[in-house]
């Protein structure tokens, strides 16, 4: 896998309104989907989307006057690369002190604990 840098946050909403969609999207509806929880800006939603594209998270087409983005990076890809960097600096890599910080700032419950128990015993055959 080719390495995948970090985004900014707002780079990050914007391809988290893509990936949801789960569709290729015009400008106009990555705005629309932003505009639910604040206002855009047309030009500076533009020049994210072209950094994006720069950063070879995005790929664009022009079809009349609207363009439309497809996403080239799977969220998965994303996150399985943010969350190894995360675990890395943050809790040492470890997932154990991670769940157990959670824990203890009362992030987490008892229900997410189980949760959680009911994965671990479905990815390991019940061990």
């Amino acid at each position: 896998m080719a390495e995948l840098m970090r985004l900014p946050d707002t780079e990050l909403e914007i391809m988290k309104v893509i990936w949801e969609s789960g569709r290729t999207l015009s400008t106009s509806e990555v705005k629309a989907s932003l505009e639910e929880q604040r206002p855009w800006n047309v030009s500076a939603l533009q020049t994210l989307l072209n950094r994006l594209i720069d950063r070879g998270f995005l790929e664009s087409y022009k079809e009349g006057k609207n363009r439309f983005y497809t996403p080239l990076v799977a969220e998965q890809e994303y996150l399985a690369v943010e969350n190894r960097a995360f675990l890395d600096k943050v809790n040492n890599h470890s997932v154990t002190k991670l769940v157990a910080s959670l824990y203890d700032s009362h992030s987490i419950t008892e229900e997410d604990l189980d949760e959680l128990a009911a994965f671990i015993r479905s990815k390991t055959g019940g061990a």
